[in-house]
């Protein structure tokens, strides 16, 4: 065998390996290429970025539910209760009174004008009481529970006349009628008096934003 045949024959056994490596003309093989295929615009010629819908982008993304969104309803415990007017009120009720239209979060303020069956719980100040509508159940009276903002306070009108039911003086007799409603006539210092210390259940008759009468409900 002569020497060029020899280098033919191992030049031919060296291209067993993939012919990409033995190319013809020597060209080197090019890298492999990953082609990612997208969605083909719509004949209208929108771009791939209008593909997506709003509705679908939104579906995806968690929004407040529709009942979040709605206002907050006024509660339907009163619906059913007397309304404050000038008509007295059942003295021994079982319900409290309606207030229709009282914003309770912005700040204690006096209940509409009408009689108000309710407790003198404290004086703000010298001429300011804080009172509270109560019902009553079985034997004893019932006012909102605590934490409860349905609370008013009015001024005290410097002609107020309040009845008593236990009298003016130390003695404290009782003085009151067949309704148990006090008929003892006192000075607007004594009520202010019974009111700094609370627990005086009463008809309270506002006027003008103001407690023009309070008969004091007896109870033993």
């Amino acid at each position: 065998m002569t020497t060029f045949a020899f280098v033919r024959r191992a030049a031919l056994a060296l291209c067993v390996v993939p012919l990409a490596a033995c190319g013809s003309g020597g060209a080197t093989a090019a890298p492999e290429v990953t082609v990612t295929v997208t969605a083909t615009p719509s004949a209208g010629g929108a771009s791939a970025a209008a593909v997506s819908s709003p509705e679908a982008s939104s579906a995806a993304t968690p929004r407040p539910s529709a009942a979040a969104s709605q206002p907050v309803l006024d509660s339907p415990d009163d619906d059913d209760w007397p309304v404050i007017s000038g008509a007295k009120p059942e003295i021994f009720g079982a319900q409290f009174q309606a207030d229709p239209g009282h914003d309770f979060t912005k700040g204690i303020s006096p209940s509409r004008d009408g009689v108000i069956r309710a407790e003198l719980r404290t004086m703000q100040d010298q001429n300011v009481v804080e009172y509270v509508p109560v019902k009553w159940a079985k034997d004893h009276w019932v006012a909102p529970p605590e934490g409860d903002a349905m609370a008013y306070a009015a001024a005290i009108s410097s002609s107020v006349d309040f009845r008593s039911a236990i009298g003016c003086g130390s003695k404290e007799d009782q003085t009151i009628n067949g309704e148990y409603l006090g008929t003892e006539r006192c000075s607007r210092d004594k009520l202010i008096s019974r009111a700094v210390k609370g627990r005086l259940y009463a008809l309270v008759t506002i006027t003008s934003g103001r407690v023009q009468k309070v008969v004091e409900i007896y109870t033993a």
